[in-house]
Order: structure tokens, then sequence, then C-alpha cells
């Protein structure tokens, strides 16, 4: 059983850009151009050790992912005020 405080440091470790729900990102994945989105919620998976960004997008393009890997998210904006 992994411990809150164990979960939290992880959490940090597999989130290098430091993105936080309410975020407006910019998404760069590899196969896709870039596409800007708003983070709605972040999910941990211990097995896979990664950190996955639930995504609302602001564009209105086709075929693009709504979770996808933190580490691809960049921060483009500011958090929304109401999010503070």
């Amino acid at each position: 059983m992994t411990s809150n405080r164990e979960i939290e440091k992880l959490f940090d470790q597999w989130n290098p850009n430091k993105v936080k729900a309410g975020d407006r990102v910019q998404v760069n994945i590899d196969t896709i151009n870039p596409y800007p989105a708003r983070v709605v919620g972040l999910d941990i998976d211990l097995k896979n050790e990664k950190v996955y960004a639930n995504l609302r997008l602001l564009s209105e393009r086709k075929n693009c992912p709504i979770r996808v890997d933190v580490a691809d998210c960049y921060v483009a904006w500011e958090i929304f005020k109401g999010h503070l």
C-alpha cells in the first residue's frame, strides 16, 4: 500500500512540467501537430508510472486525444482565476 505522502512525491516526479488542473496547455504529441487544451483533471497511474491529463479541447480540430501523458503538456497560460 502506498501512502499519500509517497503518492505526492511520485506525482511531482512524474509531472515534469508542473501542470495543474485548470491550466491551459499546448499539447505536443509526435504524431499530431500541437493543439491547445485546458486540463480538467489529473490521474496518476502507479502501475505504468505516469500521470495523465484529462483535457477539454480549445479548438475544433478532430482526432485529438483528450487523455494524454502530462509530460506532453506545456503550460501556455496561467491557471483560471476561479481555480485559485
